[in-house]
């Protein structure tokens, strides 16, 4: 970190046809109590008029701005190409100048403190380079905290997080230089590409901090979700895990690993190949290439990102 002991901050939201609700995490993000912040809104592609509303009420939202000194607080508007999500934070991270890199989905929204709790946090912890908070559920108007399984953790979580996406991405919270080492989302994941991203950070060792407060709200429960728009989510997530998997032992890290971290991985790799073979099965679906992969999975050998592409494929599904 820094000497100056308030160090920029790039806030980040995607937003995708959501002109109703993109305003709730906009205003959000103008109330916080953090004085020094660059928000970056990128709209991937909208076929509502998400950009005309977005370009009408940006004089608005900067008539809301305050700064002082070296403190200054921004806001930019984006507009990309239909990428997907993925593809419109990695836009955002490109045009980041902050020393810390926040993100907010559109249809979520922050507490005031949220940014100025975890930036206390990181200070208190310098060694620690990521991390989130703890949050609220709104499912159609009914709010909860999660529990059991779904509750966030502190630290290094890596066996939690290989079974559930168990960090929040608008709750999230990085030092720019050591995320892009780990080169943003993976563009070609559609959805589970939190997943993927938390769990190349947990497998690298890093722990993720957290600040052990509610301090954002999650909304949930809306038809136009990603995950409710795709079937057998769990191969995109054994897409995520053999192609790390396959990653580190081209970089020659994997090899590094401790034996426990190998073996968890190898178990949840191998758990959703039984799973989705099960599955298939079950429902006189060709399994064949999935058996292949298998083999190869079991008997070590490399698998290229060409044969991991079927998982992709929504026709085969």
């Amino acid at each position: 970190m820094n000497s100056f002991d308030r160090p920029l901050v790039s806030i980040i939201i995607p937003t995708y046809n959501r002109k109703t609700v993109v305003d709730r995490a906009i205003e959000s993000v103008i109330k916080q109590t953090y004085p020094h912040w660059e928000l970056h809104i990128v709209d991937d592609g909208s076929e509502d008029d998400t950009w005309k509303d977005l370009l009408s009420k940006l004089p608005g939202w900067k008539g809301k701005l305050s700064s002082f000194g070296r403190n200054k607080k921004s806001i930019q508007v984006h507009q990309t190409e239909h990428r997907g999500v993925s593809g419109a934070r990695n836009f955002g991270m490109g045009r980041a100048e902050g020393e810390w890199i926040a993100f907010l989905d559109s249809d979520d929204e922050w507490y005031p403190e949220k940014l100025s709790k975890q930036m206390e946090f990181h200070k208190s912890h310098p060694e620690i380079l990521f991390s989130q908070t703890r949050e609220v559920w709104n499912k159609k108007g009914n709010l909860m905290e999660p529990k059991g399984k779904y509750r966030k953790l502190p630290g290094w979580f890596l066996k939690e997080s290989l079974e559930l996406c168990m960090v929040t991405t608008s709750s999230f919270f990085a030092y720019k230089p050591t995320l892009e080492t780990f080169g943003g989302f993976r563009i070609e994941l559609p959805v589970c590409e939190d997943y993927d991203l938390w769990n190349r950070i947990l497998l690298s060792g890093h722990p993720i901090g957290l600040i052990d407060e509610n301090l954002m709200v999650r909304y949930g429960g809306s038809d136009d979700q990603l995950s409710n728009q795709y079937q057998a989510l769990e191969r995109f997530r054994l897409y995520s895990l053999l192609l790390t998997k396959e990653e580190f032992r081209e970089m020659g890290k994997w090899e590094l690993l401790k034996p426990h971290t190998k073996s968890l991985f190898q178990n949840a790799i191998q758990s959703r190949m039984d799973t989705m073979l099960q599955g298939r099965t079950k429902r006189g679906k060709d399994t064949e290439w999935i058996q292949n992969l298998l083999t190869n999975f079991l008997s070590e050998k490399p698998i290229s990102k060409k044969d991991l592409s079927s998982l992709l494929v929504d026709s085969l599904f």
